[in-house]
């Protein structure tokens, strides 16, 4: 009876608190909802000042046509980044609704136990599973960025309106001034390449697609060149042992859990050298991840907002952080290996 007490009263406290935190995300959303509002109206005006460049390019000096398409694409992307922004406020939004809705349920179950006068049952402590509730916590992630990703990656038309307007100024410009034609057709071209692969980095980040198709290590090969190209970092990688395909919900945990390792040691702890290393083994796969930098709470709140050792326990595997006194940051991981289903045709 005593259990039943306590853990009633411990479900009316979570309850409060989660009551408490939907206040203050929905005054987050509202807030959000209201800059995304703003952004828009600012994007429509950068496009009328584009469609008036666009209407009359030879009015305009080279630097003013390349400054309103340049803000136009600034808009539209922060724009995007806003709205991405408020997609994951409201998919936590629902996530906290599901827990609360669990919540209730479970008081249901222990008033019930108490009023009929019994033991609690054996299994009342798992009622709310964590583990599942940290998987929802991964699975509302993982669906917002997939749809960005497809926003981003379906919807290149926005993303592109600065490179359409260039061409048709290039080309309204052959006949009066071909010198100048073919010095904006060559700044054309730079923009075009620059943007495809802003675009590709964006879109891989976000959700890389040969993680699907090819697993792990060649997904953190590919990952770890762009980190190299982007933050101009020294990235060790290796893989050794027989790697193989996991299961596509171990494949995205792990590929999470290092993705948001090194973008820690590489933000927060300002690291320049870092080693990573996968080693297979047969029934466990060790990730060893070592840089240099600042130390680091070992357990902090990572990018994905989860922190390092609910990744961890969604893997059920563990780990050990250790700073050497040269300064060097250690953190060994241990994940049991899951064997991938065989679809057989």
């Amino acid at each position: 009876m005593t259990v039943a007490v306590d853990t009633a009263a411990d479900l009316v406290t979570e309850q409060a608190k989660i009551t408490a935190e939907i206040r203050e995300l929905d005054l987050l959303v509202e807030s959000t909802q209201t800059e995304v509002n703003r952004l828009k109206a600012r994007e429509d005006q950068t496009k009328v000042r584009v469609d008036e460049v666009r209407g009359n390019p030879g009015n305009f000096q080279r630097e003013e046509i390349f400054g309103a398409t340049d803000e136009h694409a600034s808009a539209i992307s922060r724009r995007m980044t806003m709205e991405g922004q408020l997609g994951a406020l409201q998919g936590k939004r629902k996530l906290l609704d599901r827990t609360r809705t669990l919540i209730t349920q479970a008081q249901t179950h222990v008033r019930d136990a108490a009023s009929a006068a019994s033991p609690a049952p054996s299994d009342a402590t798992s009622v709310i599973d964590e583990g599942k509730l940290l998987q929802a916590v991964v699975d509302t992630q993982e669906a917002e960025r997939k749809r960005i990703a497809r926003q981003v990656h379906d919807g290149p038309a926005q993303a592109m309106a600065n490179v359409v307007l260039q061409s048709e100024i290039s080309e309204r410009l052959f006949e009066v001034d071909p010198q100048r034609s073919r010095t904006e057709l060559a700044a054309l071209r730079t923009m075009v390449n620059k943007t495809l692969q802003e675009l590709r980095g964006f879109i891989f980040e976000l959700r890389p697609m040969i993680l699907d198709d090819l697993g792990l290590v060649p997904t953190m090969r590919r990952y770890v060149q762009t980190l190299i190209d982007k933050h101009g970092v020294r990235i060790d990688f290796s893989s050794t042992g027989r790697d193989r395909r996991l299961p596509s919900d171990d494949e995205v945990a792990i590929f999470r859990l290092i993705q948001d390792s090194l973008i820690e040691r590489i933000d927060k702890g300002a690291s320049k050298d870092i080693v990573l290393g996968m080693t297979w083994k047969d029934e466990q796969l060790d990730i060893l991840l070592q840089a240099d930098g600042k130390d680091l709470p070992p357990d902090g709140e990572l990018q994905s907002g989860l922190r390092r050792s609910e990744r961890i326990e969604l893997l059920k595997g563990d780990s050990t952080h250790e700073t050497r006194a040269d300064g060097t940051v250690v953190l060994n991981v241990h994940v049991p290996i899951r064997v991938a289903p065989t679809i057989i045709s």
